[in-house]
């Protein structure tokens, strides 16, 4: 049973809009679990991705953190945050790096789609506060990174995976550790 917004809540800010938050956090609550789990499985011994596994928790700590961002905008608004269970949707055993960085890929594009729909109705609802909390902490950021992984997923195939594992190690070694020491 969906729960309504009493009156007190502020003009801007709609039932609609408290589902829609609700479901953003939901996604990246799942981000967080699925980066975590990555980062466990490229630091086992027999796969040995060291700066996959920091790249992975990284990115598991950042979605947290932004997802902490839509938490306190619920509460500034009074809103109510309906957590549900994280669905396990997805493969928790990756086989090999490049196949974490594919899925990694993937899900920040069905997050940035996800948030590019909430800026659209923050936008049509005139909530011009939302809009601008995603666009300065969220939008641009997902632009960057889909780019930086698309550009690993690239330069992984230009050294011959997913075939060759040595590839990975090869990358994993090399580009993942500048990386990772800039963050």
């Amino acid at each position: 049973m969906a729960s309504t917004l009493p009156e007190f809540i502020q003009q801007n800010y709609l039932a609609e809009s408290n589902a829609a938050l609700n479901s953003q956090i939901q996604l990246q609550l799942y981000a967080t679990y699925i980066y975590l789990s990555q980062a466990f499985f490229c630091n086992r011994e027999e796969v040995a991705l060291e700066n996959f596994a920091l790249f992975f928790l990284t990115q598991s700590q950042k979605w947290m953190e932004r997802t902490e961002k839509l938490f306190l905008l619920l509460s500034e608004r009074n809103g109510f945050l309906t957590l549900g269970r994280i669905a396990d949707q997805g493969r928790h055993d990756w086989f090999d790096g490049f196949m974490a960085m594919e899925c990694a890929f993937h899900l920040e594009k069905t997050l940035n789609q996800s948030l590019l729909q909430l800026y659209q109705l923050a936008n049509s609802n005139g909530d011009v506060y939302l809009c601008k909390l995603l666009k300065s902490h969220f939008l641009n950021r997902q632009v960057e990174i889909i780019k930086e992984m698309g550009g690993y997923l690239t330069n992984l195939r230009q050294l011959g995976a997913p075939e060759n594992h040595l590839a990975e190690s090869i990358f994993d070694k090399l580009t993942l550790a500048e990386t990772t020491k800039e963050n």
